[in-house]
């Protein structure tokens, strides 16, 4: 069982997201549902938790205010909200969970899947850590991936390219390379289009990370790892206005 303590401010969705969690039976065991941080904290220090529905804004505080004053962070977050541009990107770059408002429980069912692939997986502290730090940001400086292990950060300034290799992406970074399981596609959507230019089909690179550009019948250019990455021709034009050339 599931030790679950919802944090909300307004009892119809600590409602909603009761009937939900009781069309999963024998999967959660209720703790508690909290209106207010310092309640939720008391829950906290005097239980053990798997995992916290947490709203983003509660009366006069944030759930972020939650979860900065924890002592210990032990539990799974899986935040929802109504505002499905209030800190969104932040949560996508962590690879935090979400739920918008009104839940939808097919979204819900998914939320759940994908929990208990997490379960038992530790670095929930290393994955808060890196959320923290890109909600007080206008641009997130790190991007959570999965691994084995659990999970791992990587500094956002350290990327230079990220090639697709089928369903999967692999991340170029200034020293390494680390394959995760998304699309190129999750990476164009999610990365500042300023900052990222989609070259070919299997290619995203950095602007700023580009040594040098080779024309010919199939341009290329030169990252600053080495790195050779193709141009598309269709996409060569636009490319090359990044740089006024």
């Amino acid at each position: 069982m599931v030790k679950t303590l919802i944090v909300d401010d307004e009892t119809h969705c600590i409602n909603r997201l009761l009937h939900l969690i009781g069309r999963r039976p024998n999967t959660f065991e209720i703790v508690d549902t909290c209106q207010t941080v310092e309640a939720a904290l008391e829950v906290v220090k005097n239980h053990p938790l798997d995992l916290v529905f947490l709203d983003i804004e509660i009366k006069d505080k944030t759930g972020f205010d939650f979860l900065r004053q924890c002592e210990q962070i032990q539990f799974n977050t899986i935040f929802t909200t109504a505002f499905d541009n209030y800190a969104i990107k932040a949560f996508k770059y962590s690879a935090f969970d979400y739920l918008l408002k009104p839940i939808d429980v097919d979204e819900f069912n998914a939320s759940i899947e994908r929990l208990d692939k997490k379960l038992a997986i530790s670095g929930n502290n290393t994955q808060l850590k890196s959320l923290l730090t890109n909600v007080e940001k206008k641009k997130p400086s790190l991007l959570t991936i999965s691994s084995v292990e659990g999970f791992e950060t990587v500094q956002m300034a350290d990327i230079i390219h990220l090639e697709a290799s089928g369903n999967y992406t692999c991340i170029h970074t200034r020293d390494s390379k680390k394959t995760v399981s998304k699309p190129i596609k999750f990476y164009e959507d999610l990365l500042d289009k300023d900052e990222f230019f989609k070259c070919h089909k299997s290619h995203l690179l950095k602007l700023n990370e580009v040594k040098s550009y080779h024309k010919g019948k199939q341009s290329y250019v030169i990252m600053t790892n080495g790195n050779q990455v193709p141009i598309a021709v269709r996409r060569k034009d636009q490319f090359l206005g990044k740089f006024d050339y």
